[in-house]
Order: C-alpha cells, then sequence, then structure tokens
C-alpha cells in the first residue's frame, strides 16, 4: 500500500482485520531498524538464561495473524533481504538464531505500506521491481 502520511494506508489493513476477525500487528521501519526487531533474539530469563524470544513476524506466521510492515522503503537492506525467502514461492522464513525453518499459518497475511520514494518523503529508496512483484501494489490517496 502507498500513498502519502496520513492517506490511511495502515488504518485500511487494521479495520479490514478486525472486520475478518483477525489479529492485526505492525512493525515500524526506519533506517535501523534490525531483522532481530522481526525475528526475535536471546533474552535472560527469570533465571538469568538465555532464552530465544519470538519477535512480531515470527509470531504472527505461527499464529496466522496480520501483520503490516509499515514504511517498509525505509528499512535496510538486511531486513528486505531476510523476508525474501518468505515473499517467494518457498513461503517460508528461516529464523536464523534458531536455524528453524517458519511456513505460515493459513491465516496469515503480510502487508506492507510505504510512502512514495522521492524529494519529499526524505530517506525512503525506490524499492527493486523483482522485490515489489511479490506485492500486489494499491496506491492510496
Amino acid at each position: 500500500w502507498q500513498g502519502p502520511t496520513s492517506a490511511g494506508k495502515t488504518s485500511l489493513v487494521e479495520d479490514l482485520a478486525a472486520v475478518t476477525g483477525h489479529r492485526f500487528v505492525r512493525i515500524n521501519n526506519h533506517a535501523h531498524t534490525d531483522v532481530q526487531e522481526y525475528l526475535g533474539s536471546h533474552v535472560p530469563d527469570e533465571s538469568g538464561r538465555l532464552v530465544f524470544r519470538e519477535g512480531p513476524l515470527v509470531a504472527a506466521l505461527r499464529e496466522g495473524h496480520w501483520i503490516v510492515l509499515d514504511e517498509l522503503n525505509l528499512a535496510p537492506s538486511e531486513v528486505l533481504e531476510m523476508l525474501n525467502r518468505l515473499l517467494d514461492d518457498n513461503r517460508e522464513l528461516l529464523v536464523g538464531e534458531t536455524g528453524e525453518l517458519v511456513r505460515p499459518h493459513p491465516s496469515f497475511a503480510l502487508f506492507a505500506t510505504q510512502n512514495p520514494a522521492g524529494a519529499a518523503y526524505r530517506g525512503r529508496k525506490t524499492l527493486s521491481r523483482a522485490f515489489r512483484s511479490r506485492f500486489l501494489e494499491v496506491h492510496v490517496d
């Protein structure tokens, strides 16, 4: 979903999720977004042991939630590369920290939003045609 700021891109997906009974999850991207923000990381548990805590993308895949990757064209290349395997015909996600391959629940849906690249929206990159071809593009005014 592409369009200007405050056009309602994310709200449209959130409303559709609510109407269809799906849980809505959102990841806000920025120039410093890390793959771990999507997949998860090791954190200490109550006893001080390091355990892997799943990130929002992995949880959404397992549980069949609808997830919006907000401002995707602000995300670093590492994040976009991590998404490739999920968006291609394999439809699977490799969680590097655990080595696990996660396949999406049948109800899982992934949406991405962005403002157009250009002078009015600094820092946004133009996503490659190959990457964009993995999505159905909707322009919102």
